[in-house]
């Protein structure tokens, strides 16, 4: 089970899970744009430590970063 996760200035909470094998990543993408939205910030690889546009079954460890004041 994968997961996406906002880490912010005060933590990291889990926003949403899915299996990679089974998800219809189209609906999982569509999911990770909103939770950019209502967060405001964007989704990155931890692997990579790179910018996600689109989420694929081999990515993992997505995080939504959200901007901190100050930073």
């Amino acid at each position: 089970m994968e997961q996406v996760k906002l880490f912010s200035s005060s933590g990291h909470d889990v926003l949403l899970e899915y299996d990679p094998a089974t998800a219809d990543m189209k609906e999982v993408n569509a999911a990770i744009d909103t939770l950019e939205k209502q967060y405001g910030g964007k989704a990155f690889s931890l692997a990579t430590g790179e910018r996600t546009e689109k989420v694929t079954r081999e990515d993992t460890e997505v995080t939504i970063i959200r901007p901190m004041a100050g930073g």
